[in-house]
């Protein structure tokens, strides 16, 4: 009996001290605000998305105009950078998680905004959107093995323009919506040269071009080519191999 009641304390001992551990480490995000982040550093306009604890710190996401940024405080200072474990990182784990829920919430409007797109069957088993330029040269080297990575993957590609070269990439990019190409069509660049951008620059076009641009800044996107696939990942550059890691 000696023994059980012993036992029996030294159970209730841990269960203690672990409560009071886990009360410790959930409460250390409590109360810190936007503003109780201000009184250590200067923050601009931002939204807090995440906040999570992290090693006894709180680990705050910030969205500054689309772009995701960490932090890690306390209400007595404020640290900035990524935390690393066992060599993964731990933060672009968080961020990467945060930024495939915000695709999943703008997908309709992606959907909404295809340029173009290619199937190379009736029963695609993944989907890949890409953001481009039509003049963009790292677009290019991308778009010269994308429909080879759709064809081996049996992937629906979706093609969203996103200009970054004002004007010219533009005027392509309405003109290749104008135009109504299709995947092959596009890829082949033979409209381009023709030189009659100017001959098609439809309200339509304007309008998706305009749209798009809006929807990938909301998203983040800082580049092109950018990809998603369908649950979100995404992969920036054209880093096909990399797509193709994804895709298997």
């Amino acid at each position: 009996m000696k023994v059980m009641k012993c036992m029996f304390i030294l159970l209730c001992m841990v269960t203690f001290t672990c409560s009071t551990s886990f009360c410790k480490t959930a409460s250390v995000c409590k109360g810190i605000t936007i503003e109780t982040l201000r009184k250590h550093v200067p923050i601009p306009p931002a939204e807090i998305i995440s906040m999570r604890p992290v090693h006894g710190l709180c680990e705050i996401i910030l969205d500054i105009n689309g772009e995701y940024t960490p932090v890690y405080a306390t209400k007595n200072f404020v640290i900035a950078g990524e935390v690393f474990e066992n060599r993964t990182q731990v933060t672009q784990n968080k961020i990467s998680e945060l930024k495939a829920k915000q695709f999943g919430k703008l997908k309709s409007q992606v959907e909404n905004l295809v340029a173009m797109s290619y199937r190379p069957s009736k029963n695609a088993q993944h989907t890949i959107y890409m953001f481009t330029d039509p003049v963009c040269p790292f677009c290019g080297r991308a778009e010269s093995q994308i429909k080879q990575v759709a064809d081996k993957f049996n992937a629906e590609l979706k093609v969203i323009f996103f200009p970054v070269h004002i004007p010219v990439g533009r005027d392509k990019a309405i003109e290749a919506i104008c135009r109504k190409l299709t995947l092959e069509q596009y890829l082949k660049k033979d409209w381009e040269r023709e030189n009659k951008t100017d001959d098609y620059q439809c309200e339509r076009g304007k309008k998706i071009v305009n749209e798009s641009s809006t929807l990938a800044r909301k998203l983040g996107i800082r580049g092109v080519p950018t990809f998603f696939t369908g649950n979100g990942k995404r992969i920036v550059g054209a880093n096909m191999r990399q797509l193709e890691s994804v895709l298997k």
